[in-house]
Order: C-alpha cells, then structure tokens, then sequence
C-alpha cells in the first residue's frame, strides 16, 4: 500500500534532514484525526523512501487512466513560495513538480506522472524528496493522505492556483466547461470599465435582485421544531472553533476518483466525509429560514451557523484559487451555494466575508468565462443548468460600481452569444429546435438546461441586460420543440439516451419563465404563444400566479399541437394529430445511434435504428399507457426498427473507454450521411435513413427505411435488407405492445378479438391482412411478406444493472430470414382506428380506384409514394443521379427527400439534402487497414465545432413551371424541352419549400388529370 494517512505514528519510510521535524499532529486534520506535521527550515527536505510504483501508460488498455501523485497540504499562512516534489532512485530525480504556498486552510494536487510533470518518470523509481520553501526562513506545514501512485481518468486532473500546468490539454476538451477555472479566471476583459453608473443601471440592478431574490426565497413559517433539526443537522458536521483555527468533517464531491477501485469503499468510510451537494443544500436552507423569521435569538443562532459553515468551506479548500483536484461535474453539487451566500449577503458583510465569499462565487461558477473572445463562445447545457445561477448572483452580489456595469453587461453578451444557434455539433441549441448535449439531441440534458436559462431570461427581461432578440428566439424555438417531441409530458423513447426508462419527461416551469420574459423583440412584456402552452402543460388542478395573469389577459391554452415537424439535427421526424404522436429517429456518421455507459442502456443499440414510437393512450398520455414496459422488454424490438434478432447477451454492449477524450461510453456511428426527415406545409411529411450498423457488432446489416406520414396514415417502406448473419434472423418490428392487462385483445384479419395468453400466430401472407393491437393502432400489412404475431411472456435483462426482468407482451414483426439479400417490407399503421377502419382501410387498398396510397417505387435507389388524399408524391432519393423518372421528378443530383403537393396549376414543393455536411470525404483513423470502420469517440472529431457545409442541389422537374413567388435558396436555373432544372442551396439539412406555377406547355400539356394516371400506371 502506498497511501499514508498518519493516523499513528510516523510511518519509517518517512525521514526528513537534521534542521527541520516531523511529528504526528492533531492541530490540523483532512481524513481521520491526526496529520503529519513538518517544521521546516531553508533547504530543508522531507524523504519518501518507497516504491512509487510507477507504471507507463499502455496504448490499447481497457482504461485509460493515467498513474498520479495525490497529496493533501494545509498551510496556515500564505507565501509566495513553492514545495518541490522529486520522484526518483536513490539520489537520481527522474521528474518532479512544483507546488505553490499562496493560500491558507487545506488544498490538494492531482498530478499525473507523464503528462503534468517535468523530467521522465520511471518505472523503478522508489523515493519523493519533497524540498522546502527555498526563501522562507521557518515553518509548518501539514501533510494528509499522501498517495505514492493512483490511477486516475486523464480528463479530471483540475489545474488551479497550486498546481496551474496540470492536464493543459482540458481546456480544448469535452470537460472544459467544468475543468478551466483557472483559464477562465484569467481570461482579459473585453469591456472597459464605463465611467459612472447610469439611472437605467442602477434601477435594473434594483430590479434583478428583487426577482433573484424572489426565485430562492419563499418565505415559510419557522418553528420550534425546525430550530431543532436544523441544529441537530448542523451538529453532524462537528464544526468547532479554537481561537482562530476552525475544524469539522472533510467536505467531497461525491466521486473519490482519486481513491483507487480496489480500496474505495473502504477509504470513503474512514475520510468520513460530507457530501458537499448535501452541505451546500443545508446552507440554503439556513439561509431561507433566517430570512424568514422574526426571531431575532433564532435569527442569531442561525447567523452564527451560516458563518461557520462558509468558514469551514473554505478552509476545506472550498475557496477562491482551488480546484479540489478535480471539479468535473462539481456545479451539480454546489449549485445551492449561489442562492445561500446571496440571500446573507447584507449578514456576509457585516461579518466582513463577502469580499471573500464574492471571489469565491466568482471562480467556483467559472464566471470570468463572460469574457470569452466572442468567436470562443460555446452554450453548454451543464452550465446553464448548475451554475448560470451562480455567474449572475456573484455579479449581483457586487456593490452598484462601475466594474458591475462592465460585468454584467458581459454577462448579456455572453449569455446571448451561448444561446444562439450553435454551428455543427456544438452546444446548446440549434436552427431546428435541437437542444444538444454530448454532441446530439438530448432532452434529458436539455430540461435541467432550460429550467437554468429560463429563470435567467425572466430575471434580466425588460432591463438594459436582457440578451439579444435571435438568442432569445433561439431558446424559445427549442422550449416549444420539446412539447411538440413529448406528450403531454414524456418524451419519445428514441430521445432517451442512455436511459431507456420511458419516464424522461418536460418542466412545465421553464415556460412560464420564458413567456414571463416577453416577447424576443421585448415589444410586449408577456409572450403570449408561450403563455398559452404554460397553460396547456400545467396539471389539472394546478394553479400559479403566472396563470392567473394570464387568463386575466384573457391567453386560452393551446390546442394539442397538430403537424409535422423536421428536426434533422436530431435526425428525427414528428407527427401529430388530435392528442397523439408519432416520430420516426435514425443517426447517421455525424449523429450516434445510441448512447451506453457501463451501467446505463447496456441493450440499447438498436434504439435509432428507424425507430417508429405512436405515444397515444393514457391520461395524461405516456410511454407506459402506449405500449412501453421496461421489465420483459425485448431490446432487440424497437417498433419500426430492422434489426438482427439476437439474444440478450450476444445484444449486450461492450463499452470501452476509446481514448483520452471520453470516459467508458459508447457512442458508436454509422459511415452513413443520409438521414431525417422533411415536412411540407408543416401538416405532413416523411422520415428516412440508408441504415448501416457499426461493424463493432454487425457491420454487414444494411436496409433503405423510409417512412410517409399522411394525416393518420403512415406508410413504412424498406428495401435492401441484408446482412451475412447465418444464425440468428433478421426482422422489422410493427410493434411490442405491454400487456398491462392480459384481457386486452388484438386482432387479427378478423373482427373476433384474440386474449388467448400465449397466443401465435406466423405465415407468409397469401393475401394482404389487417391487423389491430390493444392501443388503438391499425396495420395494413400487403401479401407476400413472413409475418409473426405473438402474444407471450417475455424474459430479458435490466438496460442498467443486468437483473433478470419479465413482462407479458403482445408483438408484431416482419421476418427476412438469416443472411437476408434484398430483403424488404410494406406496412402502413392507422393511428386511433378500430376493427371497422382498419379493415376498410385494407379492402379499399385492393383497388386502384379507392386505395388511399400507392407505392410506385421501392428500390435501393428510391421509395415514392403517392398519397391519393391529399394529392401529395413522396420521395425518398438515396442515390444521386439514378434517374428518378417517377411521378413529378425526372432527376436529382443528390441524395434527397422531396414531397409535391399538387393543385390546380401549382405545385408545392418541399425538399431536403439530409446529409448535414459537416465534412466531406470519409476520415482515415476511422478505419482499419482493411476498410473496416473501428470505434471512435465523438469527442475526439475535429468536425464536432465545424460549420455545415452549403451545397446546391439541382432538381430536374417534368414539365415547365416558375417560381410563384421568390424563396430564398430557390432559383430556376435553367428551361429546357419539357423540363426545369431547379437550384436549391441547403445547409444544416434545413428543409426549403417553394410554390411552383405553370409555365409554358411542353410536350406533357397542362392535364393534372392525365399525368396522374401516368404515375400511378
């Protein structure tokens, strides 16, 4: 073991020259009771004689952790000097570093033998030399937990005032935003310091610290039995003073990555640390019951406490300057420090503590990140989440000077620069609505994101700080996204990341916040489309003050949303009608095709692979109600999806920590571009994506997925299905149903409901059947196709812990064999339908005449459909060049989606390029030597941060036709014969839409008539 706590006695590996002294002290203690105590004089030396231990990094390993140096040092007064650690044999020093003294109370240095360190380490090293002060006289220092070599993630390593050259590289990594404390703190000002503090300023000065205020503090009745707890809680923290010496229990993040695996529990149990979210909680609610109570001997005692309990922080470490060794997802645990300190900040000052506590908030919050060169500026849902709070408050905190001014207004312009639509893969919110974090759509991130930023908008709205009208818009855009991708409150399960729970769900706060903030162009104080969906959202029975307002301003609540949307940075499609939703999702090379940390969705790498989820039943309506159960859920089974039906552990992930940019995670990509959606006229649209799975598992899967939604019909084309997977077979999942209830019927080409438990039913279709599951959901399923049907007990495996699970289920499924070639399918599901409608559905569909679509391509190159109801051709273009020659195109020169509505003399058309464009060409270290795709972390791509590229697509329509009016990105670029070649500049797979009039007739004439008859024959 060589990890040294000093309970004891000195350890004999410990020795020190003749001019200086070691002892065991009890003065000053971090973990345990006792510290070992040096007393040094000039040149002095303390001596390690031990093996360190040392191992070179191994490329290739499991993990990529790195062998550190841990060391725990409490120095009870400030200098401007140094400790010298030396690691070497005998009197040869094969690397040191060097520790600076310029703080009082305990810090800490986590320095990483090869990267952090000067000199080269070396594996037989066996003694630290740890030299003196070289200009200081005499003195104390004390010495805990003292660890010769532990493994620690590279990533975490926190370089602060001590130790200012640790881990470099983290300020250009993933971890930034919580790790570069001492860049930001060092950042220079880009705004001047005005000359004076003008009216406006001082009254919106005046105004935010009210609504700040307002925010934390709600005011409650203090009892006898509060001051009771509150002092029993306190007394837990053994907090004491002695003269001018104040100790207590250490205070940690929760994560102890520095204690190695093998011994963590164990060192965990004796450092008898507090939590700190715990101790920053109890802080709040200190400061909460002083400023509700009228008590002054109440109001005292609880002063009293508050102060001891900053005190203690910060002789902890918790302080301006220290960074605790690492302070990787801290804000999490500290983000109820802001609001307590501010709420006593008048009590802070008269105990002289505020200046103090000011420069703490200041450097925990990161707030000097305000004066990031604008071109630098990333959003990042973590800050605006735990610590956007925090940058505010330590700026209100600070008296009505000049300096506030210039922060504040840098804190406007930085706040308005994070939140605008955020280029390629970055952070927080993009064109479309996205909110991303870890490089993609992730609304679990992005309500913790806007129940942080909304509060912020709300409290500097109406005043000369509130942020720039496209940023406010930009967050807005985002906010009303999320409740057309939920319903009412639950998210759709191909938005769940890494967890597959089906409980991810919206805040109804955040809208409140956000129309209480006013319009983007502050012209009305109350954003009355955002009021109107606070109101929607709001439980029944729920009441507000925001909602009173605003039913006194006479905003109704909205109507169920109903559209289609396309959020291609999402690589998703939504649909809605009346109550419910469908949406299509599936990644490509840019976006991953799921998200799995060792204990979190270990069987979810399928879950983008065309995921088609109807959320539709329940009250409110939920993943639960419509069909999802995590207990007996089949992973290989996410409706909609094309997959290789293995079994649960041949489907469990294998989750590598891939490189120094991510931890233990798979994000895996597909070398696919083509993938989304497209909408027209914002009531219809379409979903597809050429899936290609990762060869890590199956990189010989393949299939051309395509999905047209049509009022409350969705058609679902696939073709070019195959794989070389001879043992287990391929499928495509219609759905996989909960069976809540095992009296719940389905249906089967016949109006006689099925509650037979277990039930099967399997054949290859003679004829074109209908079927009905217990969800109110129709299928049209044409002959010629294997299909199963299954009403059974499922076993499977708990996405996180690997725990047995079971659940009774109904399922559908369309089988291609083992080693399908050319494999394909056609279904078409009637959202809220019955026996009655389903089965019509299916007769009309036999004919010509009645049939509500017709299919008129389904080939590698293409699937089309003509949707007779509403006069509408779909395309689904997977191939540039291949000549279309169906319907309304001849021809495309790029992979596209594109939907035509025809009427009377125009055409309206809607098109997209799917392929985000964030680089061209394929990368060379994504593939092996033999042109295999390998595993790769997302974080480690340079095009992450790159900006889409524009490209111009050129649409070859029949006929000759104009431009019913300009549309931006739109031109005719050329007429010839009977066809017009059309222009269109894409960028961020945006999708276009434009009106196309009759021009002159050619060959075709001007017979709509006629020419639908030609593209349905």
């Amino acid at each position: 073991m060589n990890i040294f706590s000093f309970e004891n006695e000195i350890p004999p590996q410990f020795s020190c020259d003749n001019c200086s002294q070691l002892s065991i002290s009890d003065e000053y203690c971090k973990y345990g009771t006792h510290s070992l105590q040096w007393e040094y004089t000039i040149d002095s030396y303390l001596k390690v004689n031990h093996p360190i231990l040392y191992r070179p990094f191994q490329e290739g390993s499991i993990s990529q952790a790195r062998d550190s140096f841990v060391v725990w040092i409490y120095n009870s007064e400030p200098l401007l000097d140094v400790l010298t650690f030396q690691f070497g044999r005998s009197d040869e020093v094969d690397c040191q570093f060097e520790f600076h003294l310029n703080f009082r109370g305990w810090r800490t240095a986590w320095v990483a033998y090869e990267r952090d360190m000067q000199g080269e380490p070396h594996p037989d090293m066996n003694i630290l030399i740890i030299r003196a002060p070289k200009t200081i006289g005499t003195g104390n220092l004390y010495i805990n937990q003292l660890m010769l070599n532990t493994s620690i993630d590279p990533r975490f390593h926190t370089r602060d005032k001590q130790v200012p050259f640790v881990n470099l590289e983290a300020d250009n990594k993933a971890n930034a935003h919580w790790l570069s404390l001492y860049v930001f703190e060092e950042l220079e000002r880009r705004r001047s310091v005005p000359e004076v503090v003008s009216p406006e300023q001082l009254w919106a000065h005046a105004v935010i610290n009210e609504r700040f205020e307002k925010l934390f503090l709600k005011g409650r009745l203090v009892t006898h039995e509060d001051m009771i707890r509150i002092k029993g809680i306190f007394s837990t923290f053994e907090i004491t003073r002695k003269g001018d010496r104040i100790s207590g229990r250490p205070i940690d993040l929760p994560f102890f990555d520095h204690f190695p695996q093998s011994d963590k529990e164990r060192l965990k149990e004796r450092a008898n640390s507090i939590q700190l979210s715990d101790y920053t909680d109890f802080m709040l609610e200190i400061a909460v019951n002083y400023r509700s109570t009228g008590i002054s001997s109440w109001k005292q005692d609880l002063q009293v406490m508050f102060i001891d309990l900053l005190d203690h922080m910060d002789d902890q470490g918790w302080t301006y300057g220290s960074s605790q060794g690492t302070v990787h997802h801290f804000g999490y645990n500290f983000r109820h420090y802001y609001p307590a300190v501010f709420l006593m900040r008048d009590e802070l000052e008269q105990a002289g503590r505020l200046q103090r506590t000011q420069k703490t908030m200041y450097w925990f919050s990161g707030a000097g990140r305000i004066h990031t060169p604008f071109h630098e500026i990333e959003g990042n849902i973590d800050i605006f989440n735990t610590t956007l709070h925090g940058i505010l408050a330590s700026l209100l905190i600070l008296h009505d000077t000049p300096k506030k001014v210039r922060e504040l207004s840098s804190f406007r312009e930085w706040l308005s620069h994070s939140l605008l639509p955020a280029p390629g893969l970055r952070s927080a919110y993009k064109s479309d609505g996205s909110a991303y974090h870890h490089v993609n759509h992730y609304p679990a991130y992005a309500v913790g994101g806007f129940l942080g930023v909304t509060p912020v908008i709300y409290l500097i709205s109406g005043t000369v700080y509130r942020i720039d009208e496209r940023a406010h818009e930009s967050v807005r855009k985002a906010l009303l996204a999320l409740r057309l991708y939920s319903n009412k409150y639950e998210w759709l399960l191909s938005l769940s990341a890494r967890h597959p729970t089906g409980k991810g769900a919206l805040e109804v706060e955040p809208y409140k916040y956000m129309a209480l903030s006013g319009t983007p162009d502050g012209s009305k104080p109350v954003d009355e489309e955002v009021a109107a969906t606070y109101l929607r959202l709001l439980p029944h029975g729920e009441k507000s003050e925001a909602a009173e307002r605003f039913l006194a301003m006479r905003i109704a609540p909205e109507a169920d949303p109903n559209g289609h949307w396309t959020m291609n940075f999402a690589a998703l499609a939504i649909h809605r009608r009346d109550s419910w939703l469908a949406g299509a999702r599936g990644h490509n090379r840019y976006l991953w095709a799921n998200e799995t940390y060792v204990s979190a969705n270990l069987y979810g790498r399928y879950i983008s692979h065309g995921h088609l989820q109807i959320m539709s039943q329940g009250e409110p309506i939920n993943n639960a109600a419509s069909g999802y159960h995590h207990d007996g859920w089949d992973w290989n089974r996410w409706p909609g999806t094309t997959t290789v039906h293995k079994p649960i552990a041949d489907l469990r992930s294998n989750v590598r920590n891939v490189d120094t940019f991510s931890g233990f995670e798979e994000m895996l990509l597909s070398d696919e571009t083509y993938a989304g959606g497209l909408n027209l006229e914002g009531r219809n649209g379409m979903f597809a994506m050429k899936l290609h799975e990762h060869p890590k598992y199956e990189g010989s899967h393949r299939a051309r997925k395509s999905v047209f939604f049509f009022d409350h019909r969705i058609i679902c084309l696939g073709s070019d299905i195959e794989n070389t997977n001879s043992v287990y077979p391929t499928e495509t999942t219609l759905f996989q149903n909960h069976l809540a209830d095992l009296g719940s019927p389905i249906w089967v080409n016949d109006n006689s409901p099925i509650c037979e438990f277990p039930y099967s039913y399997q054949r290859v279709l003679e004829e074109p059947i209908w079927l009905l599951d217990h969800k109110e959901n129709g299928y049209y399923i044409p002959a010629g196709q294997m299909l199963s049907v299954t009403r059974s007990v499922q076993r499977s495996k708990h996405q996180a812990t690997d725990a047995d699970t079971q659940g009774d289920f109904a399922t559908a499924i369309l089988g291609h064999g083992c080693a399908p070639k050319q494999g394909s399918y056609e279904y078409t599901i009637l959202v809220k339908t019955d026996c009655a409608g389903i089965e019509a559905f299916c007769e009309n569909m036999k004919s010509l005449e009645t049939a509500a679509y017709t299919v008129l391509r389904k080939d590698r190159s293409a699937h089309i459909v003509k949707d007779h109801v509403n006069q509408t051709t779909a395309y689904a273009l997977f191939e540039a060049n291949a000549t279309v020659d169906t319907g309304w195109i001849a021809d495309v020169d790029t992979p596209a989606m594109i939907m035509i509505r025809e009427a009377s003399n125009e055409l309206t058309v809607s098109a997209v390029d799917p392929d985000l464009r964030l680089y061209e060409g394929i990368e060379s270290d994504q593939y092996d030597e033999d042109g295999n795709q390998v595993e790769v972390s997302l974080y480690s791509r340079k095009w992450v941060h790159a900006e889409s590229v524009q490209h111009t697509m050129r649409i070859t329509m029949k006929g000759n036709w104009i431009l019913k009016e300009d549309c931006f990105g739109c031109r005719i670029a050329e007429h010839r014969a009977d066809h017009t070649v059309i222009e269109m500049e894409g960028k961020d797979a945006m999708p276009r839409e434009f009106v196309l009039q009759k021009g002159y007739v050619g060959e075709l004439g001007d017979s709509y008539e006629t020419f639908d008859k030609e593209i349905i024959s």
